[in-house]
């Protein structure tokens, strides 16, 4: 049982290696270490070459002056040859010119050594500069130096070279230590990120997957306060794209539910008159009389369905290529005309507080048909005596320029506010007051469809309710 035990957990452990390997963060981290790598290649090249090149330089330099002090020697007291350079210096004249450390010889012309103390020679005796290789196991050490030709043979000087092939030796174990860690940590990190990266990438799949089994309430995590890198920046985004699809699914199980309700209240009143028509009509005014009330009936139903249609057409925004300017001033000027006098019929004032040619760009049947239902909404939800205000600013919120209407009747309670710009949203539970409650969510989306700010707020006497619209300054519209 515990081998079977041990053999799936090694399988899950070689699972998510292997998903580790394939993520994009573990192959981002091992191209960066890669590309990190040959960099510092390239790099130990040039630090190997000026290391090694500077330090063979320094040698040479100082062979330079070693042949020139020994030739100086020769020449002090006779002609410069092979022989009376190598019988001064066998009789120690000059010895105190030379370097401890130098290692020389004089040959004759068939490579003899005639003097000196450097027992491997070179196997020329051209001029010229020459290596020799040291043996550490034979004790024998690396040489770099030169060879001057001279009558009767040749000069040939070196200095101790070792110091070479340490420094070569070191730049390279730095190279080989410093690359071995940065691989390890390179490989380490990728796993690292790869891992945190696909443990965030899991929790985006395990919502999404949430989602799909009918949990719209699961939400990505947001790992820090505020989203701050692009992880939690895409889960923010799900989330207010979750958040949006399950007030969506909430308005429609509403809309659904208020549909019914309205929907079945006409249709049996409308059976009702049918039947009742049918059982006791005898004369044609009773037939006329069911008539038209079935009529009446089946309008409320159309008006319904037309409001419907309507608010799917603004959201779905192909009425936003027919946009021009339109004179928010001229508009709600006539729409305040045509609806004084049966705002004064009803027993209610209605007055204007309009700034000249306020212009927008806009659909104006659908910014008029918003200014409409604001008013018949207003005519319907408030008592006699209610004053009402029908106001367009030049500057509101800044500088956009506003559509309000206003009233000081009863007004609606904060709480509530958001709640009746959705469909079919009524205050009354009874749904008595003649409405389809469509008219609020028809200015939402006119709003919208605008890009203006809907705002819903107490009236000026901290009375009534204050509807506005609040546009953005388009390009062209003068202020």
């Amino acid at each position: 049982m515990n081998t079977w035990f041990d053999l799936r957990e090694s399988g899950r452990a070689i699972g998510r290696l292997a998903r580790l390997r394939a993520s994009s963060g573990f192959r981002l981290a091992l191209l960066y270490t890669t590309v990190f790598i040959l960099s510092s290649t390239m790099l130990f090249g040039v630090v190997h070459w000026a290391t090694v090149g500077a330090l063979r330089q320094q040698i040479s330099d100082a062979v330079d002056a070693d042949v020139t002090a020994m030739l100086r020697v020769g020449r002090q007291d006779g002609e410069l040859t092979a022989n009376h350079l190598a019988q001064t210096l066998t009789e120690g004249r000059g010895a105190e010119a030379l370097h401890p450390g130098l290692r020389y010889a004089v040959v004759d012309a068939a490579g003899r050594r005639l003097a000196g103390n450097m027992e491997r020679l070179p196997s020329t005796a051209v001029s010229g500069s020459f290596e020799i290789g040291g043996e550490e196991e034979d004790g024998e050490e690396a040489l770099l130096g030169g060879v001057v030709t001279l009558p009767g043979g040749a000069l040939v000087v070196a200095r101790d070279a070792a110091r070479l092939d340490e420094t070569a030796d070191l730049v390279e174990n730095a190279f080989l230590w410093a690359g071995g860690v940065m691989l390890v940590l390179g490989l380490g990190g990728g796993l690292l990120v790869a891992h945190g990266f696909l443990r965030r990438v899991d929790a985006i799949a395990a919502t999404a997957e949430a989602i799909a089994h009918g949990e719209l309430d699961h939400r990505v995590p947001i790992w820090g306060a505020t989203p701050t890198d692009e992880m939690d920046r895409l889960g923010a985004a799900i989330n207010a794209m979750l958040d949006r699809i399950r007030d969506l699914m909430e308005e429609l199980r509403h809309a659904n539910s208020a549909i019914a309700h309205d929907l079945r209240t006409p249709l049996a009143r409308l059976r009702q008159g049918l039947d009742a028509a049918r059982a006791r009509a005898t004369t044609s005014a009773e037939y006329e009389t069911a008539v038209d009330a079935a009529i009446s009936e089946t309008d409320a139903i159309l008006r319904s369905f037309a409001a419907l249609l309507r608010i799917a057409q603004v959201e779905a925004g192909a009425r936003r290529s027919a946009f021009a300017f339109v004179n928010l001033s001229e508009l709600a000027s006539e729409l305040s005309d045509a609806y004084g006098p049966s705002a004064e019929d009803s027993g209610r004032t209605l007055t204007t507080r309009i700034d000249p040619d306020v212009v927008v760009r806009g659909d104006r049947e659908l910014l008029m048909q918003a200014l409409a239902n604001l008013l018949e909404n207003v005519l319907r939800h408030t008592p006699q005596g209610t004053r009402i205000v029908v106001q367009v600013a030049r500057t509101g919120m800044g500088e956009w320029p506003t559509l309000a209407v206003e009233d000081d009747g009863p007004g609606i309670p904060p709480v509530a506010r958001a709640q009746v710009l959705r469909r079919f949203h009524r205050l009354d539970p009874s749904r008595s007051d003649g409405g389809n409650g469509l008219g609020l969510a028809l200015v939402a989306a006119v709003a919208t469809l605008h890009e203006a700010e809907l705002s819903l707020s107490d009236g000026a006497s901290e009375r009534g309710l204050r509807v506005a619209l609040h546009f953005r300054l388009n390009e062209g519209v003068q202020r």
